[in-house]
């Protein structure tokens, strides 16, 4: 009878911290959920905000290159030049992860789960990697772009209007001050070419990658804890 007790109370233990352990999961499961779908939201955000700027500076490039340039204004040259210095980086929301990993805690997920995660934690080193070797690029960018055009005179034009308000009125202008150097708008322009690359680059070696790893864990999670 005593082994018998002694066995019903390990099992009922057991069962206990089985349900214990799942539960935890679950609360850790559901936080992780509405993370990454932040993040996936976030990434989607970025990717089109970066295909957009490439496409400025893209027109940037050519508008100077071209063979029509008495037809363009320094205010144009402005409003596309505006958005070399609207770098944006992406940032998990990887409070949980951080938990899980921290508490030890990562094991109680399941090994699809734990190895998903882990999948998408590197992905996610590799892209603060490429961003700390990037903004070397950036600076040096902005360096050269402020010695083209004129700091405060860009605050002035684009500091309170909507974007097609920006444009409309921006390309308007002719006499805004535009350094006049032939070298340096070659330098500037290579430089405008290689960032627009890069955007392209990050979005198709690292974001759309990101998004697809988190995507693939909502998916798990939604139908391993049934979330709507």
């Amino acid at each position: 009878m005593l082994f018998l007790a002694v066995t019903l109370g390990f099992f009922v233990e057991n069962q206990r911290e089985h349900i214990v352990e799942h539960l935890r999961a679950k609360a850790y499961a559901a936080n992780l959920y509405e993370e990454l779908d932040k993040d996936t939201t976030s990434l989607n955000t970025l990717m089109a905000r970066q295909t957009e700027i490439a496409s400025k500076l893209d027109t940037f490039c050519l508008l100077v290159k071209g063979n029509e340039m008495k037809n363009v204004t320094s205010g144009m040259l402005y409003y596309y030049s505006y958005y070399v210095t609207k770098v944006e980086y992406f940032s998990s929301n990887n409070t949980t992860v951080e938990q899980l990993k921290g508490s030890g805690n990562l094991r109680i997920m399941g090994n699809e789960l734990a190895y998903k995660i882990g999948e998408y934690e590197k992905l996610n080193r590799e892209l603060e990697k490429e961003y700390g070797l990037s903004k070397v690029e950036f600076a040096k960018m902005e360096d050269i772009h402020f010695k083209v055009f004129d700091i405060y005179t860009s605050e002035n034009i684009f500091s309170s209007e909507s974007s097609n308000e920006m444009r409309d009125s921006a390309f308007r202008m002719n006499d805004l001050p535009v350094k006049n150097d032939p070298e340096l708008m070659r330098e500037y322009t290579g430089w405008l070419k290689f960032e627009a690359n890069l955007y392209r680059y990050q979005a198709k070696r690292y974001l759309s990658l990101l998004k697809q790893s988190a995507t693939e864990l909502l998916a798990i999670l939604k139908e391993e804890y049934r979330f709507k």
